[in-house]
Formats: structure tokens, C-alpha cells, sequence
């Protein structure tokens, strides 16, 4: 060892570049796009998120729609819970996992709350459920109200209340 706890001749860092075929089986040249992307691929690019953008709300909507008369048809009957918990985890998760790439970080957000806290549940109870409800009627707020970006100071605060609820009744 070096007196920098370096092994002996391994000092330097060395890059290796690509070999042209190893660059062929990442990228297809023929159908895709390069590595090094121009300025015009750039806005391909940009256009194919835009018109998905349409799609992405629509499914979303569909999810939370779905996901309201779940918890609706849960009510008092707790040996329907479980199921409907890994509904919510899953559809929870699909929806942080998209939001920001369609420009609605505040989506992700709310949905990454709601995911955290389904995800701890183990007892769950009426009260559990009314927080599970109010985070799909943020997200559905944010959807039908087209709020990009990180919204204003209201949805600030109903982020906040949100993530107080879901820690003080986890």
C-alpha cells in the first residue's frame, strides 16, 4: 500500500472507451439514437414526452379512479385490506415513478408519501384508510388541475399536512 491507502500502481485512473462493437449492442444506430445526442434528437425526443403526456394523465387517472372505489369498497370489511394495500403500493409507485418525467414533481411527491405509508401499514384502521383516501384525492387534484412543477403555497401546505398525518398515525 501507498501512503495514501492506495494499492502499489494503481495510482491513476485509466478510461477505457467502448469498443465500436460494444457501442453497437447499447445503442441501435439504426432505429435509436446514439450515444452523444444532437440538439434535434433532443426535441424528437422532447415531442414523444409531450404527446405521451396526454396518455401518462389518462392512465393516472384511470389508477386513481380505480384506487378511490377500492378504498370505498374496503370500508369496514378488513379481510379485503391487504389486497388493497398492495393495489396502492403498486399503483402508488408507478405513478412516483412517472410524474416527474411528464413535469409533475408534486405528483411524485404526494405518491411517494402515499407509497411510504402504505408500505408500513401492518394494523390498519379507519383512520389509516381516511389518509390512504386523502392522499388519492391530492393526486387526483393535481391531475385535473394540470398543476406542473412544484405548485404554490396551498399545495406546499397540503404536502406538508399529508406527510404529518401519515407520521403521526403510521
Amino acid at each position: 500500500m501507498t501512503g495514501r491507502g492506495r494499492p502499489p500502481g494503481r495510482g491513476k485512473v485509466q478510461i477505457i472507451q467502448p469498443t465500436g462493437e460494444l457501442r453497437k449492442r447499447a445503442v441501435n444506430y439504426k432505429k435509436g439514437f446514439s450515444v452523444e445526442l444532437t440538439s434535434s434528437e433532443m426535441v424528437q425526443l422532447e415531442k414523444v414526452v409531450h404527446n405521451s403526456k396526454d396518455k401518462f394523465v389518462t392512465a393516472v387517472s384511470e389508477k386513481l379512479k380505480s384506487l378511490r372505489e377500492a378504498a370505498h369498497a374496503v370500508g369496514d370489511d378488513i379481510t379485503s385490506m391487504p389486497s388493497f394495500l398492495k393495489t396502492a403500493e403498486r399503483d402508488s409507485l408507478e405513478i412516483k415513478g412517472m410524474g416527474g418525467t411528464f413535469d409533475f414533481p408534486l405528483l411524485t411527491q404526494v405518491a411517494k408519501s402515499l407509497n411510504d405509508y402504505v408500505c408500513g401499514l401492518k394494523n390498519v384502521t379507519n383512520v389509516h384508510l381516511e389518509i390512504i383516501t386523502l392522499h388519492i384525492d391530492a393526486l387526483y387534484v393535481i391531475l385535473a388541475q394540470h398543476i406542473t412543477g412544484q405548485g404554490g403555497a396551498t399545495e406546499a401546505q397540503v404536502l406538508t399536512a399529508l406527510q404529518q398525518a401519515t407520521k403521526k398515525f403510521s
